[in-house]
């Protein structure tokens, strides 16, 4: 066994004991829009195409209460590429221009969701990270308040990417439209599913990402998909 695999054990404890995720256990799925605005030859190879989306609070804290705030979204696989299988953004709430110090944010606005890790693409090093351009007409943290906003219009959020050292620039917009009512989650995985070219680095905090989602499936007999 792994030293990741030994040190990833908690998490499936935890999610056995919770019946959910450990992490962000509770959020809203929509179907979605990516649209890339960047243009093509220019940073990650991040295309506009349909895409399922959870915006999720990272303790499941109730109501509006302060808490991490999460943004993931799935792309599928380009038609010739199918072999290579879905790619998973995630991205949570940091500090004030923190790419990888998490915090508790008090309302979706003032939220900057980050990657976190950088991710390797042709040999350079990029970061990505969110912002909500919707005007919920509402403060606070709600859940309540993403999923109404989505039923009645949709939720925008500006995508931007940055070199290691550089500065953030438009890479895509992602538009939350339709609320699965059947569901409030899948299996994002942001170790297991990417872009064939893609990587999260660096590689040993990687493999123990790979092994905390993998335990947390275990731990609530959830599967990869």
């Amino acid at each position: 066994m792994q030293f990741s695999d030994v040190t990833a054990l908690p998490v499936k404890l935890g999610s056995a004991i919770r019946g959910r995720k450990l992490f962000h256990p509770v959020g809203v799925l929509a179907e979605g829009v990516l649209e890339r605005t960047a243009p093509g030859s220019e940073g990650l190879p991040m295309r506009s195409c349909d895409v399922i989306g959870r915006v999720s609070k990272g303790v499941g804290l109730p109501g509006s209460t302060p808490d991490v705030a999460g943004l993931a979204f799935r792309i599928p696989p380009p038609q010739d590429l199918r072999s290579c299988g879905p790619w998973d953004v995630l991205l949570a709430s940091t500090i004030a221009h923190s790419r990888f110090v998490l915090a508790p944010v008090t309302s979706w606005s003032g939220a900057t969701f980050s990657s976190l890790m950088p991710l390797r693409y042709q040999g350079r090093v990029w970061w990505l990270r969110a912002r909500l351009t919707t005007d919920l007409g509402t403060g606070g943290l709600g859940l309540d308040t993403i999923e109404n906003q989505i039923n009645s219009g949709e939720v925008q959020f500006d995508i931007e990417q940055a070199t290691a050292r550089g500065d953030f620039s438009p890479l895509a917009q992602l538009t939350l439209r339709n609320v699965d009512p059947s569901c409030d989650d899948i299996a994002f995985d942001p170790a297991l599913h990417r872009d064939c070219d893609v990587e999260l680095v660096p590689r040993w905090l990687a493999d123990f990402r790979r092994a905390a989602y993998r335990r947390s499936r275990e731990g609530r007999d959830a599967t990869e998909e």
